[in-house]
């Protein structure tokens, strides 16, 4: 016993002289020019072999603590990426602050880093947070030739899915994780300075041909003022925004000015758009004969006597459009070799320019920033231009009390081709036309020498219209000079007050003020349509004007609270609340008296107009706490109570809790003792959010009236009952993730595995008994639909030298979609047999974004493949004993057309023979960047790429069905002709059979790596600016969408998701929308 106790003597007196031996240290770790703390950097005392002995991360502040073992000839190592590193002699300081330069051009590139972070809405430290978030600093957006945030980000962060249109002003598509409602808004919040931005998107909202007033969360921001983007994914990091963050929040954060000198930035950049070779169509000569083929199968099938044949012969022979007659008045302008798409396509545009100026003092600090950019696209008549204006300042009265406070005013004028819902014609997209136009016709008179005119040849009954029976458009003239205006204002207050009462409290109090205004003008001139001045689509008008208010207030307490040194205790409390206005108007007339006169008023006909006003108000509270210990094990819990407006008083209030823990696995001694590992976090967070239904108040029951009623009078129906069981659908979803970082966080990675289920999902057209008065309701609270996948993002500073420098970031994710329950009165198709049609269908066990359609076998070569055959491979005979052909529809097949699948192997091809196709999900999204300099020079990279998704290429469908009188694609010169042809292309077939049904033949895999961006950029030395009173001057040069790898056979593999058929199927489905075209551009920043 008395042994024992000499013992542990001995080991107590060790322990007390390790201790007396350990020194402290304590400093701040600063940006050498900008004065800010770099939170997150690392400090570490190395000895004389540059071993690690002990390290300390600076906190929010900047502010670190170390403890210095009794060595001789130490060493403190201060680093953080993108900063040089600084070694300095440990001899016996207390105190040791520096400051660290950047590392040349490194720090500008785009780096994904979840340590550059101040604190969150609940006054979490980025050490503390236990959610799933991940950030993105911006400085390089000041050098990419981009003219909207999402260019920036598409491809720079794991699971946030971007899909970008390649018209000037188009929309973009957002996922975070995947898709969890079916009805409800997918779209993520973005919440500017601490403010949500309002986005109005409907159901049937298409990315591609979006509006500004649809997109302008994002492009009314210009990337010159960004300075980060966060991005918060699972329930447990998005619970302070409510509903409307169920998708994910992207928190965008402007820059501010600091304290300092006057400073000037000035940036400018002017870029050049070339498209790439557009798809390979059929000559004048190979056009028409392909419509003589055509005809003479047809008239083949059916028997020259009949009457139909009879009428397709007359129409060939004497259709002088595609005949040989010099002396018809049009044989010139018939006898050409237009390339359409080429006519309309031209060299793009941009040029971008912005100046800000910022400064600052011990009580003050301010930044005004001013903004143009100017965009021609590459298709004629469209273009972008933005003029973009902000204000913010801080001023502090005293150590208890600031206030901040920001404006912006921005103006966007996009105009697009014309495009007009009223028809079919009119709807389908100025490349769509230009694609299927015959391609002997002229755009333009030809005069009397042969040559072309100024006028536009615009014949208004022709063989080639685009659509049968329908009128013809130029589209050249269309691109040329019909309207599709849309411009956009926008402006956006926010004042926040903060007050800190105690060392340990402190309130936040946020007023944000958001106007959007918006007016659209349509016009589409006589001259463009060649129709009589008194036709209804004569000089014909459209105006549509939206007018969106937008306040919220937020009221915000944080409690932090350290006990002694092993104990801390993080409080909040935050109040919300939202209030919409919405307010439109719509007027339509025609007949104006000039093609100068584009004003509906000024139309002598009135087609139709109306305006409404709408309002929709949320609040929300959400109580939120989590304790620390010795700062390495963290405990998280939260509630939030929501209200809106869009449900009734039963259903208005829903709740959400979350919960989360982490470990700092690597603050463990035996992990310290390992030297290289610089973190190791460990985290899971649980929890529940909520989407409420789209639209105003979609509870209250609607009637509509009939005319005509009963006599003259009208009548009045019910059209959706009073929903009172409406409620909130509820997301759950589970997060397991760990941080790492290696060696000094020269490599740090993350590593997410989710899930996210949705319950009591948000249905619509769900049958209700006839008795009612109805056939569906609008919205139901039934079913289940689960997302799960994984994550991983790493990067690598791999060199980090005086001279060289190469950085490398890599990024991967997976999500996988399957709906687990619905109702059993569900009413969701709308598929009817026919040509070009696909089932769309949401179905229990398949993933959302599911389509359906038949088997393609390729090309029935003869008579005898044509006998039809049943399950067992035995032919089928009729009653007579002869053999029974196969059907397609209710049309008997020939040699030469489209051969399916005879799944139930009954003869006949009909809705029984639908199978799964495949869905639009990728299997796997992800980006690659990577940066490479010497001295002052540098290379930046970023590619990105998708993997598995599968597309319905309709333009193939378009381009390929030999059908009616469009032009078609060169694929088609490889149709079937004859028995011996060995090819999968069916025979030319004029208005009859089933040659092109909604098959796999046009579904195609449209995996791609894109070369995003490539930048060489050169900085001056800054001993010969300074002279010159500069402090900093760059110039580069950059290419974008240089390259893709695909085998995706359309114009574009980058195909975003649709609802075809009014379905909640979300199909990604290609219809001739404008390809990403090749881009060069040149730039030079400035700062003095």
């Amino acid at each position: 016993m008395k042994r024992n106790r000499n013992i542990i003597l001995l080991l107590l007196l060790a322990c007390a002289q390790m201790i007396m031996a350990q020194h402290v240290l304590t400093g701040t770790v600063m940006d050498k020019v900008f004065n800010e703390p770099l939170v997150g950097a690392n400090v570490y005392v190395a000895n004389a072999s540059n071993r690690s002995l002990g390290g300390s991360i600076a906190d929010v502040n900047g502010n670190y603590r170390l403890s210095i073992p009794d060595q001789k000839d130490l060493s403190i190592v201060f680093s953080f990426i993108g900063y040089k590193t600084q070694t300095i002699k440990y001899t016996g300081q207390k105190v040791i602050n520096v400051t660290l330069d950047e590392e040349g051009m490194a720090l500008e590139t785009v780096e994904v880093t979840a340590k550059k972070i101040e604190r969150n809405s609940m006054g979490q430290s980025a050490r503390e947070m236990i959610s799933a978030t991940q950030k993105l600093t911006l400085g390089s957006l000041e050098t990419a030739p981009v003219t909207s945030v999402t260019e920036a980000l598409q491809g720079a962060m794991a699971n946030v899915d971007i899909l970008t249109g390649a018209d000037p002003g188009s929309g973009s598509s957002i996922r975070i994780r995947g898709t969890a409602s079916l009805n409800a808004s997918n779209e993520p919040l973005f919440v500017v300075d601490g403010v949500p931005l309002p986005v109005d998107i409907s159901d049937d909202f298409s990315f591609a041909s979006a509006n500004s007033d649809d997109y302008g969360s994002l492009l009314n921001i210009s990337p010159a003022d960004i300075e980060s983007i966060e991005v918060l994914k699972d329930a447990a990091a998005t619970a302070v925004w409510g509903s409307k963050g169920a998708n994910g929040v992207l928190i965008i954060k402007t820059k501010r000015g600091s304290k300092g000198r006057l400073q000037f930035n000035f940036n400018t950049k002017y870029e050049f758009s070339k498209e790439r070779s557009g798809i390979p169509m059929l000559n004048a000569n190979q056009y028409i004969s392909m419509i003589q083929d055509a005809v003479y199968n047809t008239v083949s099938d059916l028997g020259s006597s009949a009457a139909k044949s009879q009428e397709y012969l007359k129409l060939l022979y004497n259709t002088k459009e595609i005949g040989f007659d010099p002396d018809w008045q049009y044989f010139d302008e018939y006898n050409q070799n237009t390339n359409w798409l080429d006519e309309i396509t031209q060299t793009g545009f941009i040029s971008d320019n912005s100046f800000s100026v910022s400064g600052g003092g011990d009580k003050a600090n301010y930044r005004l920033s001013l903004g143009y950019l100017n965009q021609e696209g590459t298709t004629i008549g469209t273009g972008y231009e933005r003029f973009n204006a902000s204000f913010n300042t801080d001023y502090r009265f005293s150590d208890k009390l600031d206030i901040a406070l920001q404006y912006s005013f921005t103006r966007g004028v996009t105009d697009a081709n014309y495009v007009d819902d009223t028809d079919e014609l009119k709807k389908a997209s100025i490349r769509g036309h230009a694609l299927t136009k015959m391609p002997n016709m002229s755009p333009y008179v030809i005069g009397a020498n042969g040559q072309r005119t100024g006028e536009y040849f615009t014949p208004y009954e022709s063989f080639g219209m685009t659509f049968s029976n329908d009128k013809v458009y130029n589209p050249v003239a269309m691109a040329n000079e019909a309207q599709n205006r849309t411009i956009a204002t926008n402006s956006r207050m926010t004042f926040v007050l903060h007050a800190k009462p105690f060392k340990s409290l402190d309130y936040f109090g946020t007023v944000g003020f958001n106007g959007q205004f918006t007016k659209i003008n349509r016009f589409l001139p006589q001259s463009v349509t060649g129709v009589a001045y008194e036709h209804e689509s004569s000089a014909l008008n459209y105006d549509i004007g939206k007018d969106l208010l937008y306040l919220t207030t937020e009221n915000r307490l944080v409690y932090n609270q350290s006990i002694n040194d092993n104990h801390k205790l993080l409080l909040s409390g935050i109040f919300q609340t939202s209030d919409k206005t919405t307010s439109t108007y719509s007027s339509r007339s025609a007949n104006t008296a000039s093609s100068g006169i584009t004003s509906p008023i000024a139309g002598s006909t009135t087609a139709k107009g109306g305006s409404g006003k709408t309002i929709n108000r949320d609040m929300g509270l959400t109580l939120n706490g989590q304790y620390i210990f010795k700062e390495k094990y963290m405990f998280n819990a939260g509630y939030r109570w929501e209200a809106s407006s869009a449900m009734d008083a039963s259903g208005r209030w829903g709740g959400f809790p979350t919960f989360g823990v982490a470990w700092h696995l690597g603050d463990e001694e035996f992990i310290q003792r390992l030297g290289f590992i610089s973190l190791i976090k460990l985290r899971y967070s649980w929890g529940q959010s909520g989407n409420a239904p789209t639209g105003t108040s979609p509870y209250i029951g609607k009637f509509s009236t009939v005319t005509p009623g009963y006599g003259d009078m009208s009548a009045v129906k019910p059209e959706s009952p009073d929903l009172t069981h409406l409620k909130y659908e509820t997301i759950t979803s589970n997060n397991i993730g760990v941080d790492v970082g290696l060696f000094s966080d020269r490599i740090t990675f993350a590593v997410e595995l989710y899930t996210k289920v949705t319950d009591d999902m948000l249905q619509k057209k769900i049958k209700v008994p006839s008795s009612t008065g109805l056939s569906t309701v609008a919205w139901y609270n039934s079913g289940k639909m689960e997302n799960r996948g994984w994550e991983f993002n790493i990067d690598v500073a791999a060199v980090r030298t005086k001279d060289w420098g190469f950085n490398l970031g890599f990024n991967i994710s997976q999500n996988k979609n399957k709906v687990l329950e619905l109702p059993e009165n569900q009413s969701d198709e709308t598929y009817t047999f026919g040509n070009k049609k696909y089932a769309y269908r949401v179905l229990m066990g398949d993933p959302l974004g599911s389509f359906y359609g038949y088997r393609y076998k390729g090309v029935y070569q003869n008579v005898e493949e044509t006998y039809a055959v049943d399950k067992t491979g035995q032919q089928i005979m009729d009653i007579n004993g002869a053999p029974v052909v196969v059907k397609n529809g209710d049309q008997k097949v020939y040699p030469g057309d489209a051969k399916y699948e005879d799944v139930n192997g009954d003869g006949v091809i009909d809705e029984n023979d639908i199978v799964y196709l495949g869905n639009s999900n990728p299997t796997l999204t992800g980006g690659l960047n990577f940066t490479l300099r010497y001295k002052n020079l540098s290379l930046v990279a970023a590619l990105h790429g998708r993997a598995g998704q599968k597309v319905i290429n309709e333009s193939r469908i378009n381009m390929e069905n030999m059908y009616g009188k469009n032009n078609q694609s060169v694929a088609v010169l490889r149709r079937w002709r004859s028995e011996g042809d060995n090819t999968d292309i069916p025979r030319a077939l004029y208005d009859k059979g089933y040659n092109y049904l909604g098959s796999d033949r046009f579904v195609e895999d449209a995996s791609f790596l894109r070369l995003k961006t490539i930048t060489l950029k050169y900085q001056f030395p800054e001993n010969w600016m300074k002279p010159l009173g500069i402090n900093k001057l760059e110039i580069y040069a950059t290419g974008y969408d240089l390259f893709v790898w695909t085998k995706y056979t359309g114009q574009d593999p980058e195909i975003n998701l649709k609802n075809p058929d009014g379905s909640a199927a979300q199909v990604a489905i290609d219809s001739n929308n404008t390809p990403k075209a090749m881009r060069f551009a040149f730039g030079l920043n400035l700062r003095f």
